[in-house]
């Protein structure tokens, strides 16, 4: 991505980043795979959250799963925590673990049937990434959201393999302790739906 794109995909992205203080509300509406409400702010001590936006059906989001397990791998064990994040209200918990199993992933997930951390973040398709970061002011912080990597350069058109790797290079800048350099991309996907 170039300078200027980053600039303007900062500048698309600063009302969502801007809206980044605290967590959820109170009576949060995800759900995790006990089908019972969860806060992802308020039971994780961690000192970076990475929210994964996926789906059982996106084939696009099916095909990172190699990936978010190597991020995973390489990231957790250095007090970063990974949940996947399931926005589409028909997909059942039983769906949803039925697709964990299936693909591999080592991470926690919850449910966002009601969309509050879609809206919370901004995001538009899966797979989209979310990072926050703690802080002792002001409580969890977005750092980044988009893209996982640069491999999908449209709907269906792909290179061989990424050039830029976003969300690792995001993830090395805040172990750092640095800032993001860009702090907003934009994901190719399966679009997320408005809720009616």
């Amino acid at each position: 991505m170039s300078y200027l794109n980053c600039v303007r995909a900062i500048l698309a992205g600063a009302l969502c980043i801007g809206c980044g203080e605290g967590g959820l509300s109170s009576e949060s509406s995800l759900i995790d795979l006990n089908n019972q409400p969860a806060e992802p702010f308020g039971i994780s001590a961690s000192p970076c959250l990475v929210f994964v936006f996926t789906r059982t059906d996106c084939p696009i989001s099916n095909r990172y799963a190699p990936e978010i397990q190597r991020l995973y791998d390489r990231f957790s064990p250095k007090g970063v925590e990974f949940l996947l994040i399931y926005p589409d209200p028909n997909e059942s918990t039983e769906g949803v673990r039925k697709h964990r199993q299936e693909y591999g992933y080592p991470c926690a997930a919850l449910r966002d049937p009601h969309h509050e951390l879609v809206r919370r973040t901004g995001v538009r398709v899966t797979p989209e990434a979310a990072v926050f970061v703690r802080s002792a002011t002001s409580g969890h912080r977005m750092v980044y959201r988009g893209r996982i990597d640069d491999r999908y350069t449209d709907f269906g058109k792909a290179r061989p393999s990424p050039a830029k790797r976003d969300l690792e290079e995001a993830l090395e800048a805040v172990l750092k302790g640095g800032a993001v350099e860009c702090t907003t991309t934009t994901a190719v996907g399966c679009f997320i739906s408005d809720l009616k």
